[in-house]
């Protein structure tokens, strides 16, 4: 579908807040954004993030990267980091939504090996031979994301990983016949993964874009582009979620949080994590509520 407008970069459909938990994962019932929208949802795309759609009920046609794509249930739709999209769904659609940021989809991506398309192509999958177990998975998903019980993030971690597992043997190492990714979009993607590998190491934007092949200010112009922020934006925003996650999800002390994170300065990483959120490790671990040590 095309469009005069510049297309907004955003987490969850036409909403621009950032990335709201320490989570690396985000689920939702299909009806909960898409009937506050009256079911239409105009072109986005996400920074940060892979979208599943499990389409159990409904079903509707969805554009990504101007390819149109029909939604029959029982279906799961696979949209990657950077693809443009928009739906027109029918009413009373019912299914999940799962959003993985792009930590994790980097790091599952590697699992599955370098010719495995999951987080690369958007798809639409038939899963009708397996509308039984599917949905229990999302649905075990769903109901795990909600709880907050003891070791909830490595299960939640493995049903994620099952998931994907099993879309990699369905999707395997085909490619859609959809244009090729626009220059930008590459090396944006690029330097996404780079600094999945590399964000405690602290580097510069310019090594970022010498290891690229491009210069400082070619990738600054990229991430402006694509995500309406500099490329050191988007650098310390890696840092700060793999900080809230260590923050929540961890026993480690504020120090032992901060060097696992690179920071040589304790005193410096509260400054730097207090201009992101107005809050001191220490209040928002407090403020999480899922941490019971002393720190």
């Amino acid at each position: 579908m095309t469009t005069d407008r510049p297309i907004p970069v955003v987490d969850f459909y036409g909403e621009t807040e950032s990335w709201s938990t320490p989570d690396l994962v985000h689920i939702e019932p299909l009806i909960e954004r898409s009937q506050l929208y009256d079911w239409k949802i105009r072109p986005h795309r996400h920074s940060n993030l892979t979208q599943f759609f499990l389409v159990q009920k409904g079903g509707g046609m969805a554009h990504l990267d101007a390819i149109t794509f029909e939604l029959t249930p029982p279906c799961i739709l696979i949209v990657p980091e950077m693809c443009v999209h928009d739906f027109e769904w029918l009413k009373d659609s019912s299914g999940f939504v799962l959003s993985i940021a792009s930590p994790l989809a980097s790091e599952l991506g590697r699992e599955l090996g370098s010719e495995n398309t999951v987080f690369r192509e958007p798809t639409v999958i038939d899963i009708s031979a397996e509308r039984n177990y599917l949905p229990l998975l999302f649905k075990a998903i769903h109901d795990e994301h909600r709880q907050e019980l003891s070791m909830n993030g490595p299960l939640l971690d493995s049903l994620i990983k099952t998931l994907t597992i099993y879309l990699s043997r369905r999707t395997g190492s085909r490619s859609t016949t959809r244009d090729q990714p626009s220059r930008a979009r590459t090396h944006y993607v690029r330097f996404a993964a780079l600094i999945n590998r590399h964000h405690k190491s602290h580097r510069t934007v310019a090594s970022y874009a010498n290891e690229i092949g491009i210069t400082p200010s070619h990738l600054n112009a990229i991430c402006q582009e694509l995500t309406g922020m500099s490329a050191l934006t988007v650098i310390h925003g890696r840092l700060f979620l793999a900080a809230r996650r260590s923050l929540v999800y961890t026993e480690k002390t504020i120090t032992g949080v901060s060097h696992s994170l690179g920071f040589n300065d304790p005193a410096y990483f509260t400054r730097f994590f207090k201009r992101q959120t107005g809050m001191t490790p220490r209040q928002y671990r407090r403020q999480s509520g899922t941490y019971s040590g002393g720190e």
